[in-house]
């Protein structure tokens, strides 16, 4: 037989019982071939990452902390380096891994004037505990000239099984409030991802690791009923970490309602384009520095 889609994500509630939304919406118009392998009628064979993800209720995406990046923030002379994640189920084991692809050049751009314009490349792996590391997902931000609200900022994500693009995001233009739109394989908005504004969530600004700006919680919500189907939130680390790397932060991603797979692939990477786009800077190297001086 030949390429099978998958079945659509759960996102309308259905008219009868409570908050049945699943992510059930509308159809990938893409065509995706989860495997070269034969299979039956009817049948979608899916690769070995996509099977995990579709076992895993919630996952943790939590940043690795690049030591020789921070030490160099704290001399005034930050190198940035390639961020690295890993992907983690509810009782901690690690199942996938994503390495910034992005060459030296472009990194030190990033904390930069040209932040919004530069392109990274990013590569999910799928590692399963005593397995071999399988190419997962790849995900993709070109390079674009973004001037306020004129070509804002995407990522495109990549099924490296298939080599074809799952879906999409957009960062839209917006006054004091985080929004974003994530969007099937063909370019039609199905989640908006929305994190309110600084005044009712202030770890957004100011990121401390004690009361309400240790967590900031974005909420998944359908396009067109605005129902939530998952939930973001972003933790900021222990006190420790916080000082000597304020911007690594983990995230907890809860799918609630959404079961397939492919979107739960598409909210791993997205993760990870919200955290370039908003928390990948160091916003207190200056002050670590102040107070390294006073000592």
């Amino acid at each position: 037989p030949g390429p099978l889609s998958p079945s659509p994500p759960q996102l309308r509630a259905q008219p009868q019982g409570a908050m049945q939304v699943g992510v059930q919406a509308r159809e990938l118009r893409q065509p995706m071939a989860m495997a070269m392998a034969a299979a039956a009628p009817g049948q979608m064979v899916m690769s070995a990452g996509m099977q995990q993800l579709a076992m895993l209720p919630c996952i943790d995406v939590q940043e690795r902390a690049q030591w020789l990046q921070e030490a160099t923030a704290l001399l005034g002379a930050e190198i940035e380096m390639a961020n690295k994640y890993r992907v983690l189920d509810q009782v901690g084991n690690q199942f996938f891994y994503a390495v910034e692809k992005t060459d030296c050049c472009r990194r030190q751009c990033q904390n930069g004037l040209c932040a919004d314009c530069t392109s990274w490349e990013v590569d999910v792996l799928y590692t399963p505990p005593g397995g071999l590391m399988q190419k997962f997902l790849a995900l993709r931000r070109p390079c674009s000239c973004v001037c306020c609200c004129i070509n804002r900022p995407t990522a495109d994500v990549i099924d490296e099984a298939t080599g074809q693009k799952i879906g999409s995001f957009r960062d839209p233009c917006t006054c004091c409030s985080l929004r974003f739109q994530v969007r099937d394989a063909s370019d039609t908005d199905v989640l908006v991802v929305n994190g309110g504004c600084c005044c009712t969530q202030p770890g957004i600004l100011c990121p401390l690791p004690c009361g309400p700006c240790a967590q900031v919680r974005f909420d998944v919500e359908d396009a067109e009923s605005r129902s939530t189907v998952a939930r973001i939130t972003k933790r900021v680390p222990s006190c420790l970490s916080w000082f000597f790397a304020p911007d690594v932060d983990s995230y907890h991603v809860t799918f609630e309602h959404i079961q397939n797979p492919q979107w739960k692939a598409i909210m791993l990477a997205f993760t990870i384009f919200m955290d370039f786009r908003y928390f990948n800077v160091n916003r207190n190297q200056e002050q670590a520095r102040d107070v390294l001086a006073e000592l």
